[in-house]
């Protein structure tokens, strides 16, 4: 196994055990079973993914520019969606040329 499948493999398993966490008070059962079946991938041994501790939100991960970026690439598709509405041309069909003047 080289160095970036196991980057994978562990990025892989940092977000199922977060996301497990996250949604084990709402879906209890079904995050219980698929908490064990992660165990035995995990170097740390915890019974119960209910005696875990809740993952906590950092301001380090969050990303003020790329929000931004989102945020201009939303309001583009939102734009483009509502010149083929008003131009009767159906979501399926492909566009020959978009063009988005930024400034």
């Amino acid at each position: 196994m080289d160095a970036d499948k196991n980057a994978a493999y562990s990025t892989l398993y940092t977000v199922l055990k977060t996301y497990l966490q996250m949604l084990a008070p709402f879906i209890p059962f079904v995050t219980e079973k698929l908490w064990q079946n992660l165990a035995d991938f995990s170097p740390e041994k915890v019974d119960s993914i209910h005696l875990t501790y809740r993952p906590m939100s950092s301001e380090l991960y969050i990303s003020r520019d790329l929000m931004e970026e989102i945020a201009q690439v939303r309001k583009i598709i939102k734009l483009a969606l509502f010149v083929r509405a008003k131009n009767k041309v159906a979501i399926k069909q492909p566009l020959q040329k978009l063009s988005v003047k930024m400034e």
